[in-house]
């Protein structure tokens, strides 16, 4: 069955498109991802080898082979991340590179590198959706919320995992917090969501030019986001 994806609304200040890399075993699936901020944005990463925040403009994400363990993984991200920057005319260390998926694959930098041209294309175009490279074969949803006193919108897609690989969960907003509140603020919900086995990346522009948001209204935001998404919240233990 054919997956129909709905239309992702992406956050003010965001752009977003997807394409084919040809890095997966797949010659079918849109494998690779990218994200662009119109200004510098906060992107929190959580994956099994824990929570980083950082400060950039744009993400790429591939979705279907893991970068290797080490320094060959370093260098790979390197290397990929200064081709972005050439290809968009920003500093390479505004790029970040998520690489989730099988693990022990061999991975080939130049594919990704080779697909940037249809990736920045398709930028102006969103002619494939962010979503189609999320999804990883089972169910694909994307849902936004709005914060209280027009202060942002949080936009997110979450797709299953497979045996191979985790799921993922992209979040953008628009509202005003920077990364350390966004760390928190992820903790305080997975504390309360079952979330394992996913893989979590959010980034905040603070496009929508209202007030600061505080602490307890992004973590509820966030957590209404992902009810909405399909997560359940955690059973508690009986004292």
């Amino acid at each position: 069955m054919s997956q129909v994806y709905d239309n992702f609304g992406v956050p003010q200040g965001f752009q977003a498109a997807g394409t084919y890399s040809g890095l997966c075993s797949s010659r079918v699936k849109l494998d690779v991802a990218m994200i662009v901020s119109r200004r510098d944005c906060s992107i929190v990463t959580d994956t099994q080898q824990g929570m980083t925040v950082r400060s950039g403009k744009i993400l790429v994400l591939h979705n279907g082979t893991a970068l290797p363990d080490g320094q060959r993984g370093l260098e790979i991200s390197e290397e990929v991340c200064q081709a972005v920057g050439t290809c968009v005319h920003e500093a390479p260390a505004s790029v970040v590179l998520i690489a989730s998926g099988a693990k022990g694959q061999y991975f080939r930098p130049s594919l990704l590198i080779h697909s940037l041209k249809n990736l920045t294309a398709g930028l102006d175009t969103d002619s494939e959706p962010v979503e189609a490279v999320i999804d990883n074969g089972g169910d694909v949803s994307s849902e936004t919320v709005f914060l209280a006193e027009n202060a942002g919108a949080l936009s997110g897609i979450a797709a299953d995992g497979t045996a191979d690989c985790d799921g993922l969960c992209v979040i953008m907003t628009d509202a005003s917090v920077d990364g350390t509140m966004i760390e928190k603020a992820l903790i305080q919900v997975k504390a309360d969501m079952d979330t394992e086995h996913f893989t979590f990346i959010v980034m905040a522009n603070g496009g929508a030019g209202a007030q600061p948001v505080g602490h307890d209204a992004l973590a509820g935001g966030i957590e209404a986001l992902l009810v909405k998404l399909g997560f359940q919240h955690a059973l508690k233990a009986c004292s």
